[in-house]
C-alpha cells in the first residue's frame, strides 16, 4: 500500500487524490473531470476549422485549467495553460493551432 500525503500523487494507492483543501476527492470523480476538459479541448479544433467562436471556448478551457491549478497543483497545468495562451494572443495556422490542441489534451491524460 502505497501513501503520499497533501502535495503528493497518491493516497491509498491512488484511490483519492490530495488537493490543496485537505478534502480528499474520489479517483473517479478526478478521472471523470479530466474526461469532461479533454472533450472541452477537442471541441476547439473543429469550432476553428469552422470558423466558429473558438476563443470564447478557448477562455472556458483556460478559467477551468486555471481554476484546477489552484486545487491540484502541478507542472502539467502550467505546460497546458502556457500552450493555450500562446493560442489566445498567438495567431497560427491551423495546423499549429492542432498540434498545439492535441499536446495539451495529453498533457491533461496525464492526470489520470
Amino acid at each position: 500500500m502505497e501513501i503520499m500525503y497533501p502535495h503528493g500523487v497518491n493516497i491509498l494507492e491512488g484511490i483519492m487524490q490530495p488537493n490543496k483543501y485537505g478534502v480528499y476527492i474520489p479517483k473517479e470523480v478526478v478521472e471523470k473531470s479530466v474526461q469532461r476538459l479533454t472533450n472541452q479541448l477537442w471541441k476547439l479544433i473543429p469550432m476553428r476549422e469552422h470558423e466558429e467562436d473558438w476563443q470564447k471556448q478557448l477562455d472556458t478551457v483556460i478559467i477551468e485549467i486555471a481554476g484546477l491549478n489552484e486545487i491540484f497543483i502541478g507542472p502539467v497545468f502550467l505546460q497546458a495553460l502556457s500552450k493555450l495562451e500562446g493560442l489566445r494572443v498567438q495567431e497560427t495556422n491551423f495546423e499549429l493551432y492542432r498540434k498545439t490542441v492535441f499536446e495539451c489534451i495529453s498533457l491533461i491524460q496525464e492526470l489520470n
